[in-house]
Formats: C-alpha cells, structure tokens, sequence
C-alpha cells in the first residue's frame, strides 16, 4: 500500500510538471510568491530577511529597453501596507513607464535601522530571486518623507543619477549637495524636491544647489514642464498635494516618472547599425 502511495505520488507530480511546461509557466524562485496579475501587468512579492520585496512589470514591458524605478515608503507603514493602501502598481501602470518596478521594505520610524544598506546588495537579491532578469536601462529612485535615510547611503553607488524625493528633505542636505555637484568622470546628477512640510529646508537648499528651476505647483500633464525644468540638475516642485496625499492620491508619482530617464512603453528599441558596403578603391580614368 506505501509503494503504491509512492507510485501514485511521483505520477502526479509528473503530470503537474508537464502541465507547467505545457502551460509556459515559470517555477517562483526560493523566497518568492507566485506571480499574480495586477494594474494589468504582473506582481511578484519576495520574502527576503531584509523585508519582503514587491515586483510590477506593466503589460508591452521591453526588456530590451526597461530601466528600474526602486519605490521607497516612508514612515508609519510598511511596504506592503503601502503597495495596497497608495495602490502603488496602479499608480506606476498610469506612468506608462517601460520599468521593473522594485518596492522595499525601509524604517517605520527614526527608532528602526536602514534595512537596504547596499543598492547593490539589493539588485543582486531581487536577481538571485526574481525569474527573471534586471533590465539594463536607467535606475531612478523614488522616496517618501523618512526614504531619504535609505537613499543617503546609495549615493557613493554610480547607478544613483536620477533621484525624486517626495518631501523627504529632513536631513543629509550635505550629502546630496554634493552628489549633485558635476564630476568630471560621470554623467549629471538629477534631483526632483517636492516640498510641503519641508518647504523651509527644501528654499534653503536650493539658495546654493547648482542648475536649479523651481515651479509653484506640480502640473498634471508632463507636457507642461518647461525643457529647462525637466533637464534642470535641482527641480523643486512646491506641492498643492500634503504630505500624505503626494504619494496616496495617483496625481504625483506618475507624472514625474514620465519626465525621468525611463523610456515610455513601446518606444522603438535602438536599432542596431546598417552595415555599409565598402566603397570600391578609385582606380582613376
């Protein structure tokens, strides 16, 4: 009776793996929850012992062009309280965004220690678990309020060049003054400063921060940023949203994710380039 137990056993589970390979599906990695669908593209949660991590990608994603938005909470609420309540895939799905989106766990509190230390710690995680690979394209960052303790520590990491800071401006003024500096042997630093409850920090850092524009209010269309505003190194954004609203209402997050480095989706992939054929040598008359 054991043996036929046995027998019976492995024969479902063979059957259970031909149906995944028929299906085209992908085993989850160790650590990770089976991807479900989501804001119409898919969500994949990973436990790690530094918190869990919440994966999107949108529907149409390119790998061959996606770049990599990191989404950081701020205090008060956890990353998945805050994938549900901030109904953070929709929000990324309405930036059209050609993206692997990454949320992380970060301090609740000042009392809690950075839980990400290392961006390059990270990336190599969500690669050792996620099922697929990290796209090569631009990484920008964005963060909440108490995000900003996380984000200090990245920024010795060549990959952090494209930074939105949603009124997070509390500390580490001199620290990203100069990351923003210009050096010679990498490309331009590029800040977003959304203020409202550090409006007086955010006016103190721009009086000495370089290449910066500022605007009264966020506009709810990309197309009515200036060029200037959108190349600008400092772009501080004085927000009608409060503090709460900026990162909970869908009319901030979006926006300024279409006017980052990330390539909208279906944007033509580069193509590679045409091979000429050689001139024939000039022989004279």
């Amino acid at each position: 009776m054991k043996g036929r137990f046995h027998a019976l056993s492995c024969a479902g589970l063979v059957c259970a793996c031909a149906l995944q390979v028929l299906a085209g599906g992908v085993s989850p990695q160790e650590g990770a929850d089976v991807t479900i669908p989501e804001a119409g593209g898919e969500h994949l949660r990973i436990d790690t012992r530094d918190g869990p991590i919440n994966l999107w990608r949108p529907a149409r994603y390119d790998p061959r062009t996606a770049g990599i938005v990191i989404y950081i909470h701020g205090y008060f609420t956890s990353v998945d309280e805050a994938w549900a309540d901030h109904q953070l895939a929709e929000q990324f799905r309405a930036s059209g965004r050609n993206a692997l989106f990454i949320a992380i766990e970060a301090p609740q509190s000042s009392d809690q220690e950075v839980l990400w230390n290392s961006l390059d710690e990270l990336l190599r995680t969500v690669e050792d678990l996620a099922p697929f690979p990290l796209p090569n394209g631009p990484l920008v960052v964005v963060g909440h309020s108490g995000a900003y303790r996380t984000i200090l520590s990245w920024l010795g990491d060549p990959r952090v060049q494209y930074v939105i800071l949603l009124d997070g401006l509390y500390s580490g003024q001199a620290e990203f003054r100069q990351w923003l500096l210009p050096h010679p042997d990498a490309k331009p630093h590029r800040l977003v400063l959304v203020a409202y409850d550090t409006r007086p920090q955010c006016r103190q850092f721009a009086r000495h921060a370089y290449g910066m524009a500022r605007r009264k209010m966020i506009p709810t269309q990309p197309a009515s940023f200036t060029a200037r505003e959108k190349h600008a190194r400092l772009l501080l954004l004085r927000s009608q949203y409060d503090h709460d609203a900026m990162v909970s209402g869908g009319r901030v997050i979006p926006v300024l994710l279409q006017i980052s480095p990330i390539k909208a989706l279906g944007a033509p992939s580069p193509r590679p380039a045409r091979k000429t054929s050689p001139s024939p040598p000039n022989r004279g008359v």
